[in-house]
């Protein structure tokens, strides 16, 4: 499942850049290794500019979830100030694969 999550995500850019390396070193013409440098570049590219938004996509997900969870330990756990609703299984189910995600994401960076 895990390979399967990076295949569809960076992992596919990251996958096409070594395929792109790897076609450059098995290179046998200049024709070859020009090609292969153009799609380096290109593949650079489209990663540099994937980087910032997808950056911005996981904060806009994951700050509801980091809202709920800062409230419901700092204020209703430690000041116990009140008392927060539990989510429904399935945003419980959500919060959890965010928090998972970010705790996976680095681990693979």
């Amino acid at each position: 499942m895990l390979a399967f999550l990076l295949k569809i995500g960076i992992g596919s850019l990251a996958s096409k850049l070594a395929a792109a390396y790897k076609a450059r070193e098995n290179a046998k013409t200049d024709q070859e290794r020009i090609a292969a440098d153009e799609r380096i570049a290109m593949l650079k590219a489209q990663a540099s500019v994937q980087r910032p938004i997808d950056a911005v996509i996981r904060i806009l997900f994951a700050l509801p979830v980091a809202i709920y969870f800062g409230k419901l330990y700092f204020w209703d756990k430690v000041l116990a100030w009140g008392s927060t609703d539990p989510l429904s299984p399935e945003l419980d189910k959500i919060a959890m694969v965010i928090i998972g995600f970010y705790f996976i994401h680095s681990i693979f960076k």
